[in-house]
């Protein structure tokens, strides 16, 4: 897939910003292409090559019609997550790495829905973060709006859920209590 500059991409990584320029590198073994893709939200610029652009993952950021998708997946009910740590969190990097807005989405709800019930771990606080600026990143870029306006969003999408999840977690539990680990 070719991209151009002015295109809104993810790197699945990295996150979503907006390719800005090309550039065309003598290396050690010849050129070589790249696009230069500036990501306001973390002030990051990188140079992604072209020819691995598609084995990295770049994508174009979704359509403002997949948001809808993104919208209902974020507020419908969480699915189960395993109450191992080690196996939760490896099933929650695999749904990142793919990169793909609407596993992402479920990841967040899931992780989000668990840390009202019951708790998470340190590790699981850093993958919803995560996960939570992937998407707030992808959103704003989509609806050209800046991040707090797209965490608003995505807040308001999750609320249905969290105040369920509140509504369920047991009596004298603290909401988002960690446990060390």
């Amino acid at each position: 897939m070719r991209f151009s500059v002015g295109d809104k991409v993810l790197y699945p990584s990295r996150g979503a910003g907006t390719i800005v320029d090309t550039d065309h590198s003598e290396l050690v073994d010849g050129f070589a292409d790249y696009y230069v893709i500036k990501i306001d939200s973390q002030r990051l610029t990188l140079r992604v090559p072209m020819s691995k652009a598609e084995e990295l993952g770049l994508r174009r950021v979704m359509s403002r019609r997949k948001l809808s998708h993104i919208w209902a997946t974020l507020s419908a009910p969480p699915s189960p997550l395993p109450d191992d740590f080690k196996k939760r969190q490896e099933q929650i990097r695999e749904m990142l790495r793919s990169g793909q807005p609407l596993v992402i989405a479920e990841a967040v709800r899931d992780l989000t829905c668990r840390q009202v019930r019951s708790y998470l771990t340190k590790a699981d606080e850093r993958l919803l973060a995560q996960g939570r600026g992937s998407l707030v990143d992808e959103v704003a870029l989509v609806l050209d709006k800046d991040t707090a306006e797209a965490e608003q969003l995505l807040d308001n999408a999750l609320a249905v859920h969290i105040t369920a999840a509140s509504d369920a977690a047991p009596a004298g539990a603290p909401a988002g209590a960690v446990d060390g680990r």
